[in-house]
């Protein structure tokens, strides 16, 4: 009898040790830690500029109708939740989904596939935030706020996965802090409402999934680029069609 329980016990071993090896893994990737000072991410083919390979599947969804917000709520417990401008339901009340910068050049206010308004332009811990923060737990999608050219796709300590559209008339939009590269190269021309990415976490420092976006103006800098550029505070620009002050 001791000799059949001792069988028993080793064959119920064996059965859960298969059993374990064909559990799938689903542990998510682990948080990339500081990267080198090469710019890129060494554990990320998406935040190479350069890379060829496919696609995740989460870059395959079909953008959004509209590309944009159509109504914007603020972040409970936030800045600007405590806004006069913003109702018991936490909805902004003077929000305008499209607006007009440089007189001439219609953007999205909110160019995401969801989400709340989590920080706005304007001074923060002593220095100038120059972009409003838009805030998910999930990877939405990340949109191109008018029709444009990809002037930057790159990884930055700072900035995480960045691009830097150009709109012309000297109007320029940053998104900042992407997970990962929809299937654009820098060069290439976009359409408003565009799928370019999806909202992350990346950063050389470990912060909350949100997109930073900024709406700059001026002309870009032979050396510094884009940090050339003024920075102008989106939620304060005319809505389009409204007449010109």
């Amino acid at each position: 009898m001791a000799s059949l329980e001792k069988y028993l016990f080793l064959g119920a071993v064996t059965v859960a040790i298969i059993l374990m090896a064909r559990t799938p893994d689903t542990q998510p990737p682990a948080h990339p830690g500081n990267l080198a000072d090469t710019g890129l991410s060494s554990g990320s083919a998406a935040a190479n500029p350069s890379s060829e390979g496919p696609l995740p599947a989460m870059l395959t969804l079909t953008p959004a109708p509209r590309g944009h917000l159509d109504t914007l709520l603020a972040c409970k417990g936030t800045a600007p939740s405590l806004g006069n401008n913003v109702d018991g339901d936490l909805r902004i009340t003077d929000y305008k989904p499209l607006v007009v910068a440089q007189g001439s050049v219609t953007l999205a206010t909110a160019p995401v596939g969801g989400g709340c308004l989590s920080s706005v332009f304007g001074p923060r811990n002593g220095r100038l935030h120059k972009g409003v923060d838009f805030y998910h737990d999930a990877p939405v999608p990340i949109y191109a706020a008018a029709a444009g050219k990809i002037r930057r796709r790159l990884y930055r300590e700072d900035y995480g996965n960045m691009v830097v559209i150009d709109h012309g008339a000297g109007v320029y939009t940053r998104y900042a802090h992407l997970e990962d590269f929809a299937d654009i190269r820098q060069g290439d021309q976009v359409v408003a409402g565009q799928m370019i990415g999806t909202m992350g976490d990346t950063a050389g420092y470990r912060l909350p999934r949100h997109l930073h976006y900024e709406v700059l103006t001026g002309q870009w800098g032979a050396r510094s680029g884009s940090f050339a550029l003024e920075p102008v505070d989106v939620l304060a620009l005319p809505a389009a069609g409204d007449p010109a002050p």
